[in-house]
């Protein structure tokens, strides 16, 4: 929603969108991929959905396999999904590993924290060695990865800045919240939404309340366009929305979400989203 401008005679101050090319043109896709996503840091999945020791996800990243491992010192670690040897994918679906994670291929064994631990008749058949491979040196790929508030980050790149700079100003306009548990209530506390469409049309729409009183009307009653604001931090690290009105309740008899302790009385009917 573009504030009203009251300078017309400065065409150069009127608001105006992304030309076409950034919604739907490859080369400009890729370029956005790599400055915006790769480079820096990214959330892609919640710690919730690996939870125990030897549980492992894949999850396909722009176009990236990566593999979600939680490991028996019950660290989340993050690695290229693709064996050292063939480049086969190690992970299709959700599992749970017992001891090692093994490749479908031929067999080759990792660890829980990426080291290459057997190599089935690489040497021949019967021989499960050989004096020209490295072993030390053919374990996984890590990925750079951090663990904030429940979510998983990465940075493809691996050399962003270091995450607790890219999330400070995150933590101090969220405070209030810094230092207090997150809690899951199953499967049922998050859901899985494919948007089929170029991924700044869903963060533009998500951060945005213009289009409530029309696509949203039951909600609009609730929280009104009116009752929302605008979040843009400086440099442009982030922004969103937020609404003073959030109270959900979680059935018709009023049963609410237990409230923390501690907090300002303004996150009592507020929220905001970034």
């Amino acid at each position: 929603m573009a504030e009203a401008d009251d300078n017309q005679s400065h065409p150069s101050t009127l608001a105006h969108g992304l030309s076409n090319a950034h919604y739907i043109d490859p080369d400009v896709h890729a370029r956005e991929n790599e400055a915006v996503l790769f480079t820096s840091w990214s959330s892609i999945r919640f710690a919730k959905d690996i939870p125990n020791p030897g549980d492992a996800s894949p999850v396909e990243f722009l176009g990236r396999p990566l593999l979600l491992v939680r490991g028996k010192d019950d660290d989340l670690h993050v690695f290229e999904n693709v064996c050292r040897h063939r480049g086969m994918v190690l992970v299709d679906k959700p599992t749970t590993f017992k001891g090692v994670i093994r490749c479908p291929y031929h067999s080759w064994c990792y660890g829980f924290n990426a080291a290459l631990k057997t190599t089935p008749h690489v040497g021949g058949p019967g021989i499960h060695d050989h004096p020209d491979m490295d072993k030390e040196n053919l374990g996984l790929v890590p990925v750079r990865s951090q663990v904030w508030m429940g979510i998983i980050f990465v940075n493809i790149s691996g050399d962003g800045q270091a995450f607790s700079d890219y999330i400070a100003p995150v933590e101090a306009r969220w405070s209030d919240f810094m230092g207090k548990p997150i809690f899951h209530a199953g499967e049922d506390s998050s859901f899985h939404l494919e948007v089929n469409c170029n991924w700044k049309l869903a963060i533009e729409n998500y951060c945005e309340s213009y289009h409530l009183p029309w696509v949203h009307p039951a909600l609009n009653q609730y929280s009104k366009l009116e009752d929302h604001y605008k979040i843009i931090e400086e440099a442009g690290q982030f922004s969103g929305q937020g609404t003073r009105v959030y109270a959900p309740s979680l059935d018709e008899t009023g049963h609410r979400f237990i409230k923390f302790e501690g907090l300002p009385d303004k996150w009592d009917t507020a929220g905001e989203y970034i």
